[in-house]
């Protein structure tokens, strides 16, 4: 592998990127089992209920999953009547995604099984300044190549466009 194995700053890489690779799998089979509600979705709902009415380009930068997915992900969920989708008459050209009273719902009711899934699977090994640690190093990185990276702010009281 051409010296890859002596590289420390690889290796750390690659056994994090196969582990968020096998965890992300196996939760998003466990959380569908057990809420009815797809990982993805619930990244979505997680985003709105924190952010509130956000754009949908926002929107994709924060998930999971590809911008292009992004956007057949949130009409899935409008479909199912967790989300709108809407265009403020100020700005035509914008869309937010918004979350609607289904959709806080089913994110409270999905929350307390996506904690403990993550607990279980994740949370458990790690000391806290363990999971400092990795915050730090995922902000920075993150900051580096200018990708957001969700706060702990609190949601704003009515997360719906009026």
């Amino acid at each position: 592998m051409g010296g890859l194995l002596e590289n420390p700053a690889w290796l750390a890489w690659y056994k994090q990127a196969k582990m968020n690779a096998r965890l992300m799998e196996a939760l998003a089979d466990e959380m569908e089992r057990e809420t009815g509600l797809p990982a993805a979705w619930f990244d979505v709902l997680a985003n709105l209920k924190l952010k509130g009415p956000t754009r949908m380009n926002e929107l994709a930068d924060e998930l999971v999953v590809s911008r292009g997915g992004a956007t057949r992900l949130v009409a899935r969920m409008e479909e199912a009547g967790l989300v709108t989708r809407e265009i403020p008459s100020h700005d035509r050209r914008a869309t937010f995604a918004v979350i609607t009273d289904a959709g806080i719902a089913a994110f409270e009711r999905a929350k307390p099984v996506h904690l403990q899934l993550v607990e279980d699977a994740f949370g458990r090994y790690l000391e806290p300044e363990e999971a400092e640690t990795i915050l730090r190093l995922a902000v920075r990185i993150c900051d580096a190549h200018g990708w957001t990276v969700m706060t702990d702010a609190p949601p704003p009281a009515d997360p719906r466009v009026h």
